[in-house]
């Protein structure tokens, strides 16, 4: 089997080492694997210069394709319109690979025609999986709504209430043609499987236009447990200088308030001035100190009790400071999945979130606090519950609901099973033998890949067959 990976990233950012994971477990299955992508960071170009030789990936546009379609969508408040040369040249590439299985993941980042490959994908009858990372697939824009309390997506988009949303349009509003153009040529494709990465969102795209594809199906996004665990940390507490601090941590590739930035900022504030009424009470309590991993930008007057560490895309630079951590906190109020909650679990640490979208299905019972309404003061209140009963008490809890529902492993499996069934030959269909008692019987082995059944026969085992679950 071959599957091509389409992603905006590989290997950096929360999708593209997802996506890095998929196509090693692939591999390792004795499956094909290719992905195309759009971006990388310096630091890794090393490493795709060495896939590039194994024929492993492909670069989709040049820098300059990728610069005049994020102008182009600005201008003209499309996104996804753009880069036919670019996108033309992937179809080719397509074309040589015959790939088994095309693979979707975020395709609105300035570097990809979408209609165009998505008339290709149809015309071609190629098995389409798309994953859910966030809403844009079936809105007319957004990459979330809940915010905004939009909900037009469910019978069409007509005004966006939100035109700074993806992509950020200067002038229009073409959020209803995007829809309607994202309906049109979704619902062509007969063999499209629709991945969610939480039961969130995947309720949600069964409301929309998806909701007829040929597979909609719930896949968290899997975390390495063998990269994130607990471990001992004395030495980073030392190399930071926060011996005797109760760590608070939160990690975001781009802060901003959609990832509640001025939120932390006024928490800061409001455990400063505890820790001051501590000391004149005579109370002895450590005090509060806010870790921020990503990139900040340019704010001015942080608190002192707020570190700012810049980005990362080594996990196991993530894994020692979600362990250094005594609890993990997420003020986003629009997660699809919302993966450093589930990574932050996996290393011992009890989080407190907002109980929206996806997040309550990512805080297990003993495993941090979820907050109701949004408020500053409720994550306050968590995060003293937490410090009143210490890291220890929930961290078994936490690594197991990791394990359980996380697991790298177990989430790669869901997209790739083998079992054996029986089958029958009748008039040229297959037809479960259970049902038909008459005609001779061959045994078929099933191979689920992104929601499509592949069925080979013991005695013409070079035949291949793609069938409706």
């Amino acid at each position: 089997m071959k599957v091509l990976l389409i992603n905006e990233v590989y290997g950096v950012l929360s999708t593209g080492r997802t996506v890095k994971e998929l196509q090693t477990y692939l591999k390792k299955e004795g499956h094909s694997c290719i992905v195309a992508y759009a971006y990388t960071r310096q630091g890794a170009m090393g490493m795709n210069q060495e896939l590039n030789e194994q024929c492993d990936y492909y670069m989709i546009g040049s820098a300059i394709d990728k610069k005049l379609h994020a102008l182009c969508s600005r201008i003209y408040g499309l996104q996804g319109y753009f880069s036919t040369g670019a996108t033309k040249k992937l179809i080719r590439f397509i074309k040589n690979q015959k790939p088994d299985v095309v693979h979707l993941g975020n395709v609105h980042g300035n570097y990809l025609n979408l209609n165009l490959l998505l008339k290709y994908l149809a015309r071609q009858d190629i098995p389409t999986a798309i994953v859910l990372h966030d809403c844009w697939f079936y809105t007319g824009r957004c990459t979330h709504y809940t915010a905004n309390r939009c909900y037009q997506w469910r019978e069409g988009c007509v005004k966006c209430p939100n035109n700074r949303n993806t992509p950020t349009s200067w002038f229009f509003d073409r959020s209803k043609k995007m829809w309607k153009d994202k309906k049109k040529y979704f619902t062509k494709l007969n063999k499209l499987a629709v991945i969610g990465v939480s039961d969130w969102i995947t309720n949600e795209a069964r409301e929309s236009f998806l909701k007829d594809a040929f597979l909609i199906k719930r896949i968290y996004n899997g975390i390495d447990l063998d990269i994130f665990k607990p471990m001992d940390t004395a030495e980073l507490r030392k190399e930071l200088n926060l011996e005797d601090k109760f760590i608070i941590l939160s990690v975001a590739a781009i802060w901003g308030n959609a990832k509640g930035l001025n939120g932390f900022l006024k928490l800061a504030e409001r455990l400063q001035k505890q820790h001051k009424k501590s000391l004149q009470d005579g109370k002895n309590k450590k005090e509060c100190i806010i870790l921020l991993v990503g990139n900040v930008g340019t704010v001015s007057n942080i608190p002192s009790n707020v570190r700012i560490i810049p980005a990362t895309d080594s996990a196991a630079a993530l894994a020692r400071f979600y362990s250094v951590s005594d609890v993990y906190v997420s003020l986003s109020r629009e997660e699809s999945f919302g993966k450093t909650v589930a990574e932050a679990l996996a290393c011992g640490t009890p989080a407190v979130a907002l109980q929206s979208t996806a997040l309550p299905e990512l805080i297990g019972e003993g495993c941090g606090y979820l907050v109701t309404n949004n408020s500053l003061k409720g994550v306050y209140e968590c995060i003293e519950q937490i410090r009143e009963k210490g890291k220890d008490h929930y961290s078994d809890r936490c690594i197991n609901y990791a394990r359980d529902h996380f697991s790298k492993e177990h989430c790669d499996e869901e997209y790739c099973s083998d079992r054996k069934i029986d089958i029958q030959w009748t008039h040229g269909q297959m037809i479960d033998r259970d049902r038909h008692q008459k005609n001779s019987r061959y045994i078929f082995y099933q191979r689920r890949v992104f929601g499509h059944v592949c069925l080979t026969s013991n005695r013409t085992s070079d035949e291949l067959v793609l069938m409706r679950i």
